[in-house]
């Protein structure tokens, strides 16, 4: 027999218990990391769980109505997305044990059950790397392949940790040090306004989408609501800040959120001394993994390359695009499509899910 629920982000306790019920998650899989995206207006949290005596699962989304879609205003529907970074399914279960065939199909039947309920005609997750889970979605929708992440074993002895990275990570780690570049955990968060300007100076640098930069509220809510969760490291230089990084930090695993560098100061490898730190911080700590995730958009871009310095380990990101109701849908992305073309506008790209709400531009 089994047993599913759709809990709100606001009933924190009953989120966390059934967390548990799986046994390993990140910071992205948390209550309180959903909450920061409904203040943001991004939708309503929700996780759906789902028990029976095979296994547990959990999958966290956001709700957001169709009707807020220029265009749709009339619409009654509804689609899910994920939260900004690494959710996706959490299961104690695996894609070779005896009866995984009839738990997916369970799991699959349930959530098709919520999503009717709920009038939810799409759904889309970014799969946390970490945790190969995909095989609970597989026929539900299609599973994407879109790069490599990139982490650290931080189990390993700092010996083996080190001969991981590429000589050249080395050679200005150990550059950085000999010019008084130094790393450390910024308890109180003195510099986050700092990081908050040299990040958004990063991003526009490397010519980030919009979708990577944040107002400065979500700060201030990331830190009150994540606590502990949360860790600000800074790299100095005579007392001046060259660069910082945010980081998450849940159960086993170290998640490298976001970071800046000024460009006057990429000379002095200040990110590179920072992620060094945190290595040797996290394996002190007893974390397993400081994943680094991949590059900008998922490409195997500066940023990627960067990383990968760091550590040979690579894990598959994958994502998830599923139409629940395909007739609903093909009606919103048709009647979206005429409003665009109404309006003298054109969309930025034809490969973003769900279709209707691609990002648009007027036509030159």
């Amino acid at each position: 027999m089994s047993v599913y629920n759709f809990i709100s982000a606001d009933r924190c306790d009953q989120w966390m218990n059934a967390l548990e019920s799986c046994g390993q998650y990140d910071t992205y899989h948390l209550p309180e990391y959903h909450l920061l995206a409904k203040e943001q207006r991004e939708g309503s949290p929700y996780l759906f769980s789902f028990q029976d005596e095979d296994g547990a699962a959990v999958l966290p989304m956001l709700i957001r109505r169709t009707a807020d879609v220029q265009g749709l205003e009339d619409s009654d529907f509804f689609d899910a997305t994920s939260v900004y970074g690494y959710p996706g399914v959490v299961t104690n279960g695996h894609a070779d044990f005896k009866n995984a065939e009839s738990f997916r199909s369970n799991f699959q039947k349930a959530l098709r059950s919520v999503f009717h309920d709920k009038k939810i005609i799409a759904f889309f997750t970014r799969q946390n790397p970490l945790f190969q889970t995909s095989w609970l979605l597989q026929g539900l929708g299609d599973v994407l392949k879109m790069s490599n992440t990139v982490a650290i074993d931080l189990t390993q002895p700092d010996h083996a940790q080190e001969k991981n990275m590429t000589k050249g990570h080395r050679y200005d780690i150990r550059k950085a040090g000999k010019q008084g570049v130094v790393a450390f955990e910024d308890k109180n968060f003195d510099k986050i306004k700092d990081f908050i300007r040299i990040y958004n100076e990063t991003m526009t640098r490397n010519g980030a989408l919009e979708y990577y930069f944040f107002p400065e509220s979500y700060y201030d809510a990331l830190k009150k609501s994540l606590g502990s969760h949360l860790r600000l490291f800074i790299a100095e230089k005579d007392g001046v800040l060259v660069s910082a990084a945010l980081f998450l930090v849940t159960g086993e695993i170290i998640q490298y959120h976001l970071s800046g560098t000024p460009e006057k100061y990429l000379s002095l490898f200040g990110a590179k001394i920072i992620l060094d730190e945190v290595r040797k911080w996290g394996a002190g700590h007893g974390y397993r993994w400081l994943h680094l995730g991949g590059g900008l958009g998922s490409q195997e871009d500066s940023l990627f390359r960067f990383k990968s310095g760091f550590s040979k380990l690579r894990f598959q990101f994958e994502v998830i695009r599923a139409v629940i109701e395909p007739t609903i849908y093909n009606q919103l992305v048709s009647r979206k499509q005429c409003w665009i073309e109404a309006h003298g506008y054109e969309k930025r790209s034809d490969n973003y899910f769900p279709d209707y709400r691609a990002p648009i531009m007027k036509r030159i």
